[in-house]
């Protein structure tokens, strides 16, 4: 089946492939991502590590069966042992190791409670970093609680387009208020800032939720949202949105959540359930469309349907491949 979309699945950058907390030292897990097999696993001493999956002797996969052995992991077939490098430094039978006795390595970060792997078509290094988020580290915030995770048939691409799509908020997800309030560009990084003012009745009162929230995202895999909504107090919270290409069809997505602690810790978990509630619902809205929608290469486009075709230029550089860039797609200056 052809793709929807005109360009690669998998563009370059940084992608979540695990939680921290879902690898403990000496564990070994089997992924798939990219569209490739892949082995998880974490030494003793506690540093994560991600090998191509199937040994180079006899193609076992390494994350069936697979074992940690000090900073090493083992081959459940043969018992070969490669290093953190990927390079075979024990054949238990064997007097001489083949020359050729590597598995690839791939580049991984782990912070901010997450595993990220680094993809680029050509395997070349990364020219950029993903950033820390200083909030985790102090007290006057709750540590991140994953809202859910998705697998959708979409693309990275189209699925954070949304962030320049204001036109859709009214529509599908019910503010006729979101306005932006412009966006800037550096390198790899696309940060949005937006306005949403709302005005409700309650009982007797009247009054108005406004909310000022920033979307960075850090190349086509990484968004990190910082929302401050006031009305009838105020509230803080930090979204993590993770999107990661399994397969030449397949994204999955993941988000979590940090809220700044409000009161006491009762309040604050009573917040955090009530704003989870409320993203899930919002974020499937979204999922629906997706999923069914066409790639417009020539979007018919009017004045107030934001700033998709600088998105779109932006979201160029992740692409090795010589893109052919349609007419409508003027260079930005």
């Amino acid at each position: 089946m052809k793709s929807r979309f005109p360009f690669t699945s998998f563009p370059n950058g940084w992608f979540c492939i695990a939680y921290s907390h879902e690898l403990l030292p000496g564990d070994v897990k089997p992924i798939h991502y990219f569209g490739q097999d892949l082995v998880l696993f974490r030494t003793e001493s506690g540093t994560p590590y991600v090998l191509n999956a199937h040994c180079p002797h006899l193609g076992a996969h390494l994350g069936y069966g697979g074992c940690v052995q000090g900073e090493t992991i083992q081959c459940p077939f043969h018992g070969w042992r490669f290093n953190e490098d990927g390079k075979c430094i024990e054949v238990p039978y064997a007097n001489k190791i083949p020359a050729k006795a590597q598995a690839r390595t791939w580049c991984i970060r782990e912070l901010n409670g997450v595993i990220l792997v680094y993809y680029h078509a050509q395997g070349k290094p990364p020219t950029w970093e993903p950033p820390q988020i200083p909030e985790l580290n102090s007290q006057e915030w709750t540590k991140f609680k994953e809202v859910d995770r998705w697998r959708i048939n979409s693309h990275l691409q189209d699925l954070h387009e949304q962030v320049v799509d204001i036109a859709h908020f009214p529509t599908v997800h019910s503010d006729h208020s979101a306005k932006s309030q412009g966006s800037d560009v550096d390198g790899p990084v696309w940060k949005q800032r937006l306005y949403s003012g709302q005005a409700f009745k309650a009982a007797t009162l009247d009054f108005k939720i406004e909310t000022q929230y920033e979307i960075a995202l850090y190349g086509l895999g990484y968004s990190l949202q910082r929302y401050c909504i006031n009305g009838i107090g105020k509230l803080q919270f930090i979204l993590l949105f993770l999107t990661t290409p399994v397969n030449e069809k397949c994204v999955e997505i993941q988000l979590l959540i940090s809220v700044k602690k409000l009161f006491n810790k009762a309040i604050a978990s009573v917040i955090t359930s009530l704003v989870l509630k409320m993203l899930k619902q919002e974020m499937e809205k979204d999922i629906t469309i997706l999923e069914n929608k066409l790639y417009r290469k020539v979007p018919l486009l009017c004045d107030g349907d934001g700033e998709i075709i600088r998105y779109r230029h932006w979201a160029s550089q992740f692409y090795s491949e010589n893109l052919e860039l349609l007419p409508s797609l003027q260079k930005i200056t």
